[in-house]
């Protein structure tokens, strides 16, 4: 079992041993959250599985294995080398692919100039004894089966975007493997960048559903492709982006469809040992498993069909009727956690099925007990989006919000008439803890971005300049 003294609360208790096992080898090279590598470790999983295998509702709907994964770690948190540690096979694969892939573009060339020529010699035939008044009924028949051998060209093996727009993925999916993911271990640049300013694209992409996109000069065909959503970020470029984006992709439903899962921080207990000696084989066996993925991926392999045995489906069932209830419980939480709740259910199923297939589970059933483990740890990225949303862990944030209830209803206040004050009044008798400058400064930059307040400079009658702040109502 994980051996480290951090205080997570992460369920590793409820995944396979042999899952386990890879999450401390790469512990032991990194030191970093559990929460970190394991999230990390299933969005790689959810990639190399996704155009494998489905999962197959009572009803006939079936639903992929693909997870939207985003992990808040600060800096220092060793994200990039989880990052690294995790993906190897995945990088690996792609740069290996794409060399075999530019022999067969080469190859394809050579066969398209081939039946370019062909064509040619053909379309002459057929207007020589259209010109002579000849009858070329042969030389069309045999124009439409020479079309039947027209050359396709090959699928790029493009399976993780980075910093690219939403129309850059949509065209790799539509004319590569359609199996891929949006990953970044420099999430900020994922979630205020150029894909997200069309977060609805991704609802439609972790649906699985079919779709086209029609634009004015084509028309691009999204049938039976899997996506992956991995972001590694940091608290401040989160917040950046629900100031940014966070109303419409709460409302469309993106925010619901992500698992959210906050790091324990490992940093001031992170101890290095020349005697510690690294657990290659379950990273080896992780990275393999994989690596096989990828192959059956690449080759078109006929995907597998999983559902619950029976015990699973009524212990399903339940667990349904647990989250309609919890519905009623927590939806003045917040408003989003609704449309979250709605999800889990789904998430579990994914997770659960993706548990089955990567580690290769008897048979097409999925087991109660299997499922009953991946509720525990649904339940756990439940309740780290209900810290997200709900509390605020960002101490700014804190006392930005503190400092503007005071400056609402503190002594200044008291009749709620005072609209303007000196900075220097409010930073002389503001909370207490607010008299350290640098925290002061933060929160008064962060009421200003939200638009609570506005600063003016304005000149006293010896020359001098002081700040006054105007608090806006909303």
């Amino acid at each position: 079992m994980y051996n480290t003294s951090v205080n997570s609360e992460y369920p590793l208790q409820h995944f396979p041993r042999q899952l386990n096992n890879a999450v401390q080898a790469i512990y032991d090279r990194t030191q970093a959250p559990v929460e970190l590598i394991m999230g990390t470790c299933l969005s790689a999983m959810s990639l190399a599985s996704q155009a494998l295998v489905a999962f197959q509702y009572q009803d006939e709907r079936r639903s992929p294995v693909s997870l939207y994964n985003v992990i808040i770690a600060e800096s220092g948190e060793r994200k990039t080398a989880v990052f690294n540690q995790v993906m190897k096979p995945i990088l690996k694969f792609e740069k290996q692919s794409l060399k075999a892939y530019s022999d067969k573009v080469k190859e394809y060339e050579a066969n398209l100039l081939g039946w370019q020529a062909i064509n040619k010699s053909i379309l002459n035939l057929i207007r020589r004894k259209e010109e002579q008044g000849k009858d070329n009924t042969c030389e069309q028949e045999r124009l439409r089966e020479h079309y039947l051998e027209k050359p396709v060209p090959p699928k790029l093996p493009k399976l993780i975007y980075n910093d690219a727009t939403h129309e850059a993925i949509l065209k790799g999916l539509s004319e590569n493997i359609g199996s891929a993911g949006l990953v970044s271990d420099e999430g900020g640049g994922v979630l205020n960048g150029r894909a997200m300013s069309n977060s609805p694209l991704f609802n439609q992409l972790w649906d699985g559903v079919p779709f086209d996109v029609e634009r004015k000069d084509h028309r691009l065909i999204i049938d039976d492709s899997r996506f992956v959503i991995l972001v590694l970020t940091q608290l401040n470029e989160l917040n950046g982006f629900l100031k940014k984006r966070g109303e419409r992709a709460i409302g469309n439903g993106f925010f619901a469809r992500c698992l959210w899962s906050v790091t324990t921080t490992t940093q001031g207990q992170r101890q290095q040992s020349s005697g510690i000696k690294c657990d290659n084989l379950n990273l080896d066996k992780f990275h393999q498993r994989i690596s096989e993925l990828l192959e059956l991926t690449i080759s078109n392999a006929s995907p597998r069909t999983l559902c619950f045995s029976p015990e699973a489906e009524k212990k399903f069932s339940i667990f349904q009727n647990e989250i309609e209830n919890l519905i009623v419980v927590d939806r003045n939480k917040h408003s989003a956690l609704a449309g979250i709740l709605s999800k889990i259910p789904e998430n579990a199923v994914r997770m659960a099925t993706l548990i089955h297939f990567f580690y290769e589970f008897e048979g097409d059933e999925i087991g109660q007990g299997t499922l009953e483990h991946i509720i525990q740890a649904i339940k756990y990225y439940y309740n780290q989006v209900v810290k997200v949303l709900t509390v605020r862990m960002d101490k700014g944030e804190e006392d930005a919000r503190n400092l503007y209830q005071w400056l609402l209803n503190g002594p200044i206040n008291q009749r709620g008439m005072c609209t303007r004050v000196a900075k220097t009044h409010v930073r002389r008798y503001a909370p207490y803890q607010l008299r350290d400058g640098v925290r002061f400064n933060k929160a008064l930059k962060i009421l200003e971005e939200y638009g609570n307040i506005t600063i003016c400079k304005e000149r006293n009658v010896n020359g001098s300049v002081h700040q006054i702040i105007e608090i806006n109502r909303s």
